[in-house]
């Protein structure tokens, strides 16, 4: 119990997910039907409900940090500033809020906790838990901010709280370049043997994952871009680092696999990302190359393109039935051809970003 009142105080009674949310307010329950700690479980109920069309839903995590930086992301991406300037001056204002400020409390490390000051969760500062690629699209939306002007946008963040978030990133990159999610991937692989579900796939200890790294990689590159003196060779060797492992763990057909969306699309679009970010192109980058005759194959004849879920148990690509498209991931891709410079090597109507906008 005293290792669950710890995880319970440091996510503001949230805890990391849905399931350990029940289970540990169960728990509470059992030592105390009508102590303290049940009752603050009940009052953070109401985060993991989501209403939908067809009634109460439990929902995984909140996602409002993640959401909040993209869409800041695309808004900033319009040059539209001047016309949209109080929305963006909010989005900023509550990205900087939703900064995690300090580490867990007391003796972390006993608790089998890493560091999280500087970190942004998946949905506010309460949760507490770092995310590798959170925080990377938020310090990316900070760093952008900070090159506008604050009487449009709001004040820029100290510098600190950007070292704080980069002292985050680095400290999460594993030995094979590749980033995980929550913490160090760090446990034996064959403890996913313990896995009780039968529909998720590696969930027992943390891995190292595509979008991660090619999320955290871009940050980097604008960290390093802002900031060029601040550990210089830190950042050197985590980009390096990453571009490796971008290329140990590209699919023969030139995809990446993504394990946080379907599939094969999404992994190879950050994939790409990263990959720009660090430097590479179409014509100096082989792995980039596989990578966009991958997308260009799997375009389908509306111009679009359509994964199947099946793609991510079946561990290879798989055509959404009905030779349909899907608009999420014709964005997807597109993006990821324009991250690999086809929007300008491509200039025809006849090149798939054209046919894709038809």
């Amino acid at each position: 119990m005293k290792h669950i009142h710890y995880e319970d105080e440091n996510s503001r009674y949230i805890a990391i997910g849905s399931v350990e949310k029940v289970l540990c307010m169960l728990a509470c329950w059992v030592e105390d039907p009508n102590g303290d700690y049940f009752k603050k479980h009940i009052a953070r109920i109401p985060d993991y409900i989501w209403v939908a069309e067809d009634g109460i839903k439990i929902q995984s995590f909140g996602s409002q940090a993640w959401d909040t930086s993209f869409t800041i992301q695309a808004l900033l991406s319009s040059e539209l500033i001047d016309e949209i300037g109080p929305t963006l001056a909010k989005g900023h204002d509550f990205i900087k809020k939703s900064q995690v400020k300090d580490n867990p409390s007391g003796d972390f490390k006993s608790m089998y906790r890493h560091i999280s000051k500087g970190s942004w969760t998946f949905s506010d500062q309460d949760h507490g838990w770092q995310v590798s690629d959170c925080t990377a699209e938020a310090l990316k939306c900070c760093m952008l901010f900070s090159m506008k002007p604050p009487e449009i946008v709001g004040e820029k963040m100290d510098p600190e709280r950007f070292y704080d978030a980069v002292n985050v990133i680095l400290s999460l990159q594993s030995k094979n370049g590749g980033v995980p999610a929550w913490e160090p991937a760090r446990a034996q692989n064959w403890l996913e043997l313990l896995n009780p579900t039968e529909f998720l796939a590696d969930l027992v200890i943390e891995h190292d994952y595509v979008e991660c790294t090619g999320a955290t990689i871009q940050a980097i590159v604008l960290f390093k871009k802002l900031f060029p003196e601040h550990r210089k060779k830190e950042i050197e060797n985590f980009i390096k680092n990453a571009v490796k492992f971008f290329q140990d763990t590209q699919m023969p057909d030139g995809s990446w696999y993504g394990k946080w969306g379907i599939c094969f699309i999404y992994g190879t679009w950050f994939a790409l990302g990263g990959l720009a970010a660090a430097g590479k192109t179409y014509n100096n980058c082989p792995i980039m190359r596989k990578a966009v005759d991958f997308l260009l194959r799997t375009q389908r004849d509306n111009g679009g393109w359509g994964e199947s879920y099946l793609s991510c148990p079946n561990k290879e690509y798989v055509p959404l039935e009905g030779n349909r498209s899907h608009l999420v991931h014709t964005a997807w891709a597109m993006m990821g051809l324009i991250h690999a410079g086809q929007a300008e090597t491509r200039p025809d109507t006849s090149s798939p970003c054209s046919k894709a906008n038809n």
